[in-house]
């Protein structure tokens, strides 16, 4: 009976970052325990308090037609994403509920409103989900973006049998380097991060998380979800190359001794972008849910600042209003597009 138990134990491939039912980053011990949870909020209350409300100020611009060489990337806002490309509208990690939590009702409230209603998409081809944290993988809008579309969901090890459970019919999931094509002429790759997964205080780790390598003709996006600054971003680049677009999270950074593992500061950002070569970084997971102690502001002024001491500017790094629309064709930037 116990060499039984064993082998229904052995869920996944055991790997150099799966122990079989578990997963877990090479050399980086990840995992948060409720106590630490507690410290950080409890750190947190009081300090560098956010605004209630913040009006967007961008008009998102979408594609009507797209030639092969060109993208539009709408920032939506948190780590939320529309990416245009021909034949092929994405979105990255879908939120557009009034909070970051169970059903909605518990968790950060946003401050701002998403830089495009559900309403307001275009027709939905393919969800991209990095790991299962509520900010991430919220129930609510992926269900109405299932009745909406019908879109088909690319997730990491271990989520399919959740969404699943909750009557999504279309879900694909990953291992970190597993490629899937959802036609003929995109592929789409999950690649490793520096995070952890948790969805109920019993289920710490036993879902893979990771970013998305997209690639059609000789585009090649890269979103990054969530991630600590690792080698892992000199490792995308050895085996893929440089992307032209990498969509790199800024925001969620303090306090330190709880975040690093898990969140980039801006100058980790810029650094995980000169390992990629990205031609253009654009910033995302920043001023929308308040989940750390730096100022709504803080993530933008101290990327500027840093990229300034880097010899940069914000044609190699940009961070987009929510809402904005940043139109790239392959060799030239045309950075924003007008409203």
């Amino acid at each position: 009976m116990r060499k039984q138990k064993n082998k229904s134990a052995i869920a996944y491939p055991v790997s150099d970052h799966c122990t079989g039912s578990h997963f877990f980053t090479p050399g980086i011990d990840s995992k948060k325990n409720i106590k630490n949870v507690w410290k950080m909020l409890k750190e947190r209350r009081g300090k560098n308090p956010w605004p209630d409300f913040v009006e967007n100020k961008a008009t998102p611009r979408l594609a009507e037609q797209l030639k092969v060489d060109e993208a539009y990337v709408t920032y939506i806002n948190h780590a939320s994403h529309l990416i245009q490309m021909q034949n092929m509208n994405l979105l990255t990690d879908p939120i557009f509920s009034k909070r970051a939590g169970p059903m909605s009702l518990l968790g950060p409230k946003r401050v701002r409103k998403p830089g495009i209603e559900l309403n307001e998409l275009p027709h939905i081809d393919v969800v991209l989900i990095s790991h299962n944290h509520y900010d991430h993988m919220d129930l609510i809008t992926l269900k109405r973006l299932e009745n909406m579309f019908h879109p088909l969901f690319i997730v990491p090890l271990g989520n399919r049998k959740y969404l699943k459970s909750k009557n999504f019919p279309n879900v694909v999931e990953l291992d970190w380097w597993q490629t899937h094509n959802p036609n003929n002429t995109h592929a789409i790759t999950l690649v490793p991060a520096q995070h952890w997964s948790m969805r109920t205080f019993k289920d710490a780790n036993t879902a893979l998380w990771g970013g998305f390598w997209i690639h059609y003709e000789q585009l090649k996006i890269y979103f990054t979800g969530d991630s600590g600054y690792g080698p892992h971003f000199k490792l995308i680049n050895e085996k893929l190359g440089a992307p032209n677009i990498s969509i790199l999270p800024i925001g969620s950074y303090e306090p330190r001794w709880f975040m690093k593992e898990q969140h980039m500061n801006p100058e980790e950002a810029i650094l995980a972008s000169l390992d990629l070569q990205s031609d253009l970084s654009l910033a995302t997971h920043h001023q929308t849910f308040r989940l750390s102690q730096e100022k709504i502001n803080d993530p933008v002024i101290e990327l500027k600042r840093r990229l300034i001491a880097h010899g940069l500017t914000d044609k190699d790094f940009k961070a987009p209003e929510t809402g904005e629309t940043i139109i790239y064709r392959q060799n030239v930037n045309l950075g924003t597009a007008p409203s």
